[in-house]
């Protein structure tokens, strides 16, 4: 097999961001959604803020506690499309909001 020469910016991330964009776009992350409903660990799919279920779109786009640190990092609007499918900018803006926020995705 050939190495593969060029690279998309996913792939230039390091490990880490590269799981953590992973497990928000598919769904299995350890936010309380998944895993109330695969694995009974987290007594409810609610947010800590109690409007809604914790997934990834909520946390990324509407969740009340995470309104500072969503718009030090995204000052204005930003679709959930960009945030987990944009440049590379974009998807570093993502872990890094995730980091801030103090998430374990």
């Amino acid at each position: 097999m050939r190495p593969w020469t060029n690279r998309d910016d996913y792939h230039t991330m390091s490990r880490e961001q590269q799981v953590n964009l992973i497990r928000l776009r598919t769904g299995h992350n350890r936010l309380n959604a998944h895993m109330n409903r695969k694995f009974k660990l987290a007594p409810s799919p609610t947010c800590a803020c109690g409007q809604e279920d914790q997934t990834a779109e909520h946390i990324l786009q509407r969740c009340p506690l995470l309104d500072e640190e969503r718009k030090e990092v995204w000052p204005s609007p930003t679709p959930l499309q960009t945030k987990l499918y944009g440049s590379r900018q974009e998807l570093e803006k993502t872990t890094t909001f995730i980091t801030s926020a103090g998430l374990i995705v």
